[in-house]
């Protein structure tokens, strides 16, 4: 199975909203894979600075969450990795948790790595 790695820095505007243009071609890209038959794994690129407190990973995790929607056709995605920043941070595990149980809700069919 492939991953493909989605940084933070390219879903996220500067202004917090979502770049919905790098999204459209992330599908794109996702509905080419499937044509091939692949399978992938969507692996989230976040830096220490984008994750500095818990209001800021709930940030993150919501905007892989409004990922996730944007690619919700492309049947070649099996899951998502957590944020390996995640596990530096204090209460890592409960992010952990949270980011699983917020895609879930509407991509039970997940996996995570």
């Amino acid at each position: 199975m492939n991953k493909i790695q989605v940084a933070y820095k390219d879903i996220v505007l500067a202004d917090g909203s979502a770049n919905e243009e790098y999204l459209a071609g992330l599908r794109n890209r996702l509905k080419e894979l499937e044509a091939a038959g692949e399978q992938v794994m969507l692996e989230p690129q976040v830096l220490p600075e984008d994750c500095k407190d818990i209001d800021a990973a709930l940030s993150v995790t919501a905007a892989y969450k409004h990922c996730a929607r944007r690619v919700k056709d492309c049947e070649c995605v099996k899951g998502f990795e957590i944020p390996a920043v995640f596990a530096g941070m204090e209460r890592g595990g409960e992010l952990a948790d949270n980011f699983k149980s917020e895609l879930l809700e509407k991509h039970p069919h997940y996996v995570f790595g």
